[in-house]
């Protein structure tokens, strides 16, 4: 058994899954090529997208990615605002979520980087500053909802 996956990770590796693995820098270039950017440097992207500040940061080494827009202090989430975060998260956010870290409360899109596509990328993008723009109102970040009342 063990060398039959062996095999087949190899024949899935030596297919073109494994050869359009996105890197950092193709990530880079797809993000920069769509966002006002005001600040770069190796995994790091400060930006501006359809009046939303975001950030995309990278990590090679653990192969993972985010973009992150941050929306307010955590300390100011009214209870009500908070229920309807957690709410949202669950029907209303499609991939990216709201998320919190040191004291602020984010709009988030994390993911493994090497299997991203420039599709996925440009629909994080989107949903990110969608759901930033959003906090407060409808609390999603486009058109799906799987239910519940918010």
């Amino acid at each position: 058994m063990k060398t039959f996956l062996l095999t087949l990770a190899l024949t899935l590796c030596s297919t073109t899954a494994c050869a359009d693995a996105m890197t950092q820098e193709k990530m880079e270039k797809i993000i920069s090529s769509h966002v006002n950017v005001e600040e770069q440097s190796k995994g790091q992207i400060i930006f501006t997208y359809k009046k939303i500040k975001m950030a995309v940061l990278s990590n090679i080494k653990h192969d993972r990615m985010r973009i992150i827009a941050p929306i307010t202090e955590y300390s100011k989430l009214t209870a009500e605002q908070k229920d309807m975060v957690i709410e949202a998260n669950f029907h209303k956010t499609m991939d990216a979520r709201y998320a919190s870290s040191n004291g602020i409360l984010y709009s988030a899109y994390i993911h493994p980087m090497s299997a991203l596509s420039e599709t996925q990328i440009n629909e994080a993008l989107d949903q990110v500053a969608t759901l930033a723009a959003t906090f407060g109102t409808t609390y999603n970040s486009g058109e799906l909802s799987f239910g519940g009342e918010n």
